[in-house]
């Protein structure tokens, strides 16, 4: 009889045992579900930033030709200043 009880107590152990791990295997699938939201996510944060670097750089380049354009209209006015003046 004391056989039975150590076979139904390790029976018992192991059936608590495999619930456990399908518990963790189940955590473990959540958590894996998680990563590939997270990537895409990464993903998609990183077209962002792509696409903001190009816009930034064409922002900056429309600078630098408005910068030109301004600096260009002030010395050609003082130019046309000057050559009025003293010529």
């Amino acid at each position: 009889m004391a056989q039975y009880d150590d076979t139904t107590k390790l029976l018992m152990d192991i059936q608590k045992d495999v619930a456990a791990t399908k518990a963790k295997v189940d955590n473990i699938e959540d958590k894996l579900n998680q990563v590939d939201d997270i990537d895409s996510k990464a993903d998609k944060a990183l077209a962002k930033s792509i696409e903001v670097e190009h816009e930034i750089g064409r922002v900056t380049q429309v600078q630098n030709w408005v910068i030109g354009v301004l600096v260009s209209g002030v010395l050609i006015t003082l130019l046309v200043y000057v050559a009025e003046k003293f010529l």
